[in-house]
């Protein structure tokens, strides 16, 4: 068995391209130790169309809009299973669209003077063809990272916006698939 003593052998000082590769390995390790605290994958945002609904915030998921137009409908006659939320009709492209009140449809009282009208894409899940809803206003996009979690009483989430008001969140499948929707 060998003993060495004295002080160890020089290390020849790094240079060049192994000096780089080192400094480079380093960054690498502390850049990925610090990952590891934070290894959750990002929340996917979701675009929603931002409506004025007679004072209160909601949103519609964007990819349930087809368009957002001025509020043209046709009265159509009531009929006696006609729920009360139907205002009635809209021609677009060929296609005839059922009209109906959002605020009705969330339990409040009918829009005096909608401002904005939603055509809704065909969504094979509600009953009815295509559709169209009336708000008070449309205040543009807004994502949100994540589905909510609180409900509100009529079940639909609550998310939180960057400035801290509240905003219903509103999925055309369930808001339709709750109630009877027939005209």
């Amino acid at each position: 068995m060998a003993r060495f003593f004295g002080p160890p052998p020089a290390v020849p000082p790094v240079a060049g391209r192994e000096a780089f590769a080192r400094r480079v390995l380093a960054d690498r390790a502390r850049i990925m130790a610090a990952r590891a605290d934070t290894d959750a994958a990002p929340a996917p945002a979701r675009p929603l169309v931002m409506l004025d609904l007679a004072g209160q915030c909601c949103g519609v998921d964007l990819h349930a809009v087809l368009r957002v137009t001025d509020p043209v409908w046709s009265d159509m006659p009531r009929r006696p299973d006609c729920p009360p939320g139907v205002r009635g009709v809209h021609g677009y492209q060929g296609d005839l669209y059922t009209v109906f009140d959002l605020s009705v449809l969330l339990g409040g009282t009918a829009l005096a003077q909608p401002g904005v009208m939603l055509l809704l894409r065909s969504v094979s899940s509600i009953p009815l063809g295509r559709i169209a809803l009336l708000a008070s206003g449309a205040g543009g996009t807004v994502d949100i990272t994540a589905t909510p979690i609180p409900l509100t009483p009529s079940g639909f989430p609550q998310a939180r916006l960057a400035d801290g008001r509240s905003m219903t969140v509103i999925d055309p499948a369930r808001l339709f698939s709750s109630r009877y929707v027939g005209v």
